[in-house]
């Protein structure tokens, strides 16, 4: 292990739990090019030991996060999508609901402002997820 995957794993930490028959992931720090693929790793060893019907991403304690940490969060989309499983982020930072906005990718995500909410959300959500999360950005203003 090199010096700079010691310091990310200082500045970051990801935790999976499973909810019923869902995957939920505490995310903490910051999600930047030295943690992105932590992040991603995690999910998908999880992903692979179970049959998920939805993942909540709780990012409440997010204290920073650069384009591979958003990237990150694309790919993780991409790939719910393509296992049709819900993908529900919780508690955006400012900062990343701002960068999200600004690059046009926030009405691509589903976001609820809590864990708990996100949890209910994906409770009741039929695997599909929401006509919304099917076509990103149709509904933005011209």
């Amino acid at each position: 292990m090199s010096d700079d995957d010691d310091g990310a794993a200082e500045r970051f930490t990801v935790s999976i739990g499973l909810h019923e028959d869902f995957i939920v992931a505490r995310a903490a720090g910051e999600l930047d090019y030295a943690s992105a693929g932590l992040l991603h790793q995690q999910i998908k060893d999880a992903w692979a030991t179970t049959q998920s019907a939805g993942l909540v991403v709780d990012l409440s304690g997010l204290t920073f996060c650069d384009s591979m940490g958003v990237g990150v969060l694309v790919l993780l989309l991409r790939q719910s999508r393509e296992q049709r499983s819900n993908l529900v982020l919780s508690a955006l930072p400012r900062h990343l609901e701002r960068i999200l906005t600004i690059t046009g990718l926030r009405t691509a995500f589903q976001v609820e402002a809590s864990a708990e909410e996100a949890i209910q959300v994906v409770q009741g959500t039929p695997s599909a997820g929401p006509a919304s999360a099917e076509s990103p950005g149709e509904n933005e203003p011209s």
